[in-house]
Order: structure tokens, then C-alpha cells, then sequence
């Protein structure tokens, strides 16, 4: 998911400034100094919403988890991400209608119950978000 967000590749991320840092500890540092939208693709940037990239890359920064038992499931990382397509698309019909009340993608996950979800999705756009007080996986080249 770090890879979409950032268009670099977990093994070949080192840049003049970070020699020696994995794309994992370049993303996390870049979460903790608030200057994610810095290494994001440009891609991703013109495409989201800084709302849904910020949400995302929260999800993201949850898959590194070094705790595996805090790391979330591939089930409810396809859940999670449903639900901000979900948010996407309901925007965008509210705005096709004219309708200018905005639904959160927060209000979205309050009111979904990720646990019972299955089934295949498909992803359009990639984005993400932030968090802290985590136990993340560094990994050291």
C-alpha cells in the first residue's frame, strides 16, 4: 500500500537526503514530521482528496505494525478501503444532485460493520493517513 501511495519500491527507496532508509522508515518519518504530501506520487495527489489520502495512509501506517495481533487483516484492510470508495462515490452523487452536505468517510466507518463484510472490491484511486503510538516495522537495508 506504501508502494501505491508513494510510487517508489519498498527495496530501491533511498534518495539523496535518506540513503540507508527503507521505503517503510521513510513513509513512517514522513507521518511523524507531518510532511507526507511530500513523498506521495504525484498521481495520488492530483487524483484524492487529502482527506481520503490521509485515511489511507492511517491504514497503511496500521499494516506496519510490528505487532502482528495490532496489524489489521487483509479482510479489513479491503473493508476499510470499500468504505472510503464507498465515501468517494456517495460524494460525488450528492454533488451530481446538487446536494452540498458532505458525508465524512469517518461517518462511513462509525456506521460499517467491517467484520461482516467479504466479497471482492475494486480499487480505483489509492490514498492515505496518519497515526501515532504505534509499533511499526522498521526495515534496515
Amino acid at each position: 500500500m506504501v508502494e501505491l501511495l508513494t510510487g517508489q519500491k519498498a527495496i530501491s527507496s533511498i534518495t539523496s537526503q535518506d540513503q540507508g532508509k527503507s521505503l517503510a522508515t521513510n513513509f513512517l518519518q514522513s507521518m511523524e514530521e507531518n510532511s507526507l504530501l511530500d513523498i506521495l506520487d504525484a498521481g495520488v495527489l492530483i487524483e484524492g482528496r487529502k482527506e481520503e489520502i490521509m485515511v489511507i495512509a492511517q491504514l497503511a501506517r496500521r499494516c506496519l505494525y510490528l505487532n502482528g495481533k495490532r496489524r489489521p487483516t487483509m479482510k479489513e484492510v479491503a473493508a476499510e478501503l470499500e468504505a472510503i470508495q464507498m465515501s468517494k462515490q456517495g460524494s460525488s452523487v450528492q454533488d451530481n444532485l446538487g446536494d452540498t452536505e458532505h458525508h465524512s468517510i469517518v461517518d462511513v466507518y462509525e456506521v460499517y460493520d467491517f467484520a461482516s463484510i467479504s466479497g471482492s472490491i475494486r480499487f480505483d484511486n489509492i490514498t492515505t493517513s496518519s497515526s501515532s503510538d504505534v509499533d511499526t516495522l522498521f526495515i534496515v537495508h
